[in-house]
């Protein structure tokens, strides 16, 4: 009984320290190696807490910011309507990497984005920027030009449901 004292002891302290921790769920979606982009998208990673909305995409190759010459873009279906009502372009800038989320009319918002890596970019958005927000978002990644179609989509065909 004693030897179990000590370690209960420190689980006990250990536990009032560090105080509730917010549950979230990363998830992580794999792409195929399908287009000549070097945006070509290998990963989707995303996470949906109380505060925040983390979006993240992640290439086959490496890439500088200066050799961004495609966009990346997370249509999101929020209302749970079927239809894409909010999108958000991860795009560079002079200043670096920008995510700006916008509606069918409008940006809404913009944040510069991370780069955990040198094959990713991600953003880290308020949760509020986009209204009532339900778990269940049919979202897609979209790797495109300013004025051309799509070069890359993940998933190929549908949609990503679950932030």
């Amino acid at each position: 009984m004693r030897r179990l004292l000590m370690p209960l002891a420190i689980v006990l302290a250990v536990g009032s320290i560090t105080g509730p921790v917010e549950a979230t769920t990363v998830r992580v979606r794999l792409d195929a190696n399908d287009s000549r982009s070097n945006l070509d998208i290998h990963k989707v990673i995303t996470n949906l807490s109380n505060t925040t909305m983390y979006l993240r995409l992640k290439s086959w190759d490496r890439f500088k910011r200066s050799e961004m010459r495609d966009n990346w873009a997370f249509l999101l279906d929020t209302v749970g309507d079927g239809s894409f009502d909010r999108a958000v372009i991860i795009a560079r800038v002079r200043r670096g990497i920008l995510c700006s989320v916008w509606n069918s009319h409008r940006m809404l918002a913009r944040r510069l984005a991370t780069r955990p890596d040198g094959r990713s970019a991600a953003c880290h958005l308020p949760r509020a920027w986009f209204g009532h927000v339900q778990r269940a978002v049919r979202f897609r990644a979209v790797v495109g030009t300013r004025t051309g179609p799509a070069l890359d989509k993940a998933p190929e065909r549908h949609e990503y449901r679950g932030i």
